[in-house]
């Protein structure tokens, strides 16, 4: 099985993550809400982190879409946008 893998580590808070996944869902509308992941911002230690939606409570999911792995694309378009390489693939359970 496949899934992504964040290293919050790596993370710069440019949200390019976000626009590219809701253009994605959204079929050409930028709505980071509709994003099947959200960046977040610690401002007491002033760190990023990325909550995928599998990790997301379930009121925070409305509105949103479960991650497809953007399975129309070549790669997840969250990771062929994310500079840093916070996002990757994983493979698990093989």
């Amino acid at each position: 099985m496949v899934t992504l893998k964040v290293s919050n580590e790596k993370c710069t808070g440019c949200r390019a993550c976000e626009v590219a996944c809701s253009y994605h869902h959204r079929e050409g509308i930028f709505n980071p809400r509709a994003a099947s992941l959200r960046v977040c911002r610690s401002e007491k230690e002033g760190k990023f982190s990325i909550i995928l939606y599998s990790d997301m409570p379930e009121e925070e999911r409305q509105g949103r879409f479960p991650c497809d792995l953007c399975e129309d694309e070549p790669q997840p378009v969250c990771i062929k946008y994310c500079q840093p390489n916070a996002i990757t693939i994983e493979e698990i359970g093989q």
